[in-house]
């Protein structure tokens, strides 16, 4: 109890592991903004990126991204497309079934996966998806990824600025 109260007050001191270099994922470079390892969508390979958090409760002498999360990183990695589809299918599932959603149909049928947000160490099966028309535009949509499905609803998220 008192670890816990000393790692609040005092903060976390052991060292975090700035760059993961993974087989499948590629590279996972520590943002002190965002306190999670992120993979550049841009240079990915299989197109889109990957925002992970760690595991602070994890022992250890050093602080890295959650190995469970790491896990289903890698796993969707493996089979980026099976994973793209699977997205697409639910996109194009939201705009036949949300009819608020067919004043934005045209970008909407753009959409593809920007990002994959697996962020609670404790549920690694949940996280958020990220879609975008391109790597250059700043409006965002999402949805929810719970049992490693999208879901509940496709919403337009804001604007990246």
């Amino acid at each position: 109890m008192f670890a816990n109260l000393k790692k609040f007050i005092l903060g976390e001191k052991r060292p975090i592991v700035r760059t993961l270099e993974h087989p499948l994922i590629g590279t996972l470079t520590y943002s002190d903004d965002a306190e999670a390892w992120l993979s550049d969508p841009k240079t990915s390979a299989y197109g889109f990126g990957f925002y992970i958090s760690g595991d602070w409760d994890a022992d250890g002498p050093e602080v890295g991204p959650a190995s469970a999360l790491v896990d289903h990183a890698a796993a969707i990695a493996a089979h980026p497309e099976a994973f793209t589809e699977l997205v697409r299918e639910f996109v194009d599932s939201q705009l036949q079934s949300v009819r608020s959603l067919a004043a934005d149909k045209d970008e909407i049928q753009k959409l593809r996966v920007y990002a994959v947000f697996l962020m609670w160490p404790d549920r690694p099966d949940d996280g958020e998806i990220e879609l975008r028309t391109s790597f250059d535009t700043d409006r965002m949509w999402g949805c929810a990824y719970l049992g490693r499905k999208p879901a509940p609803h496709l919403s337009f998220i804001g604007l990246d600025q």
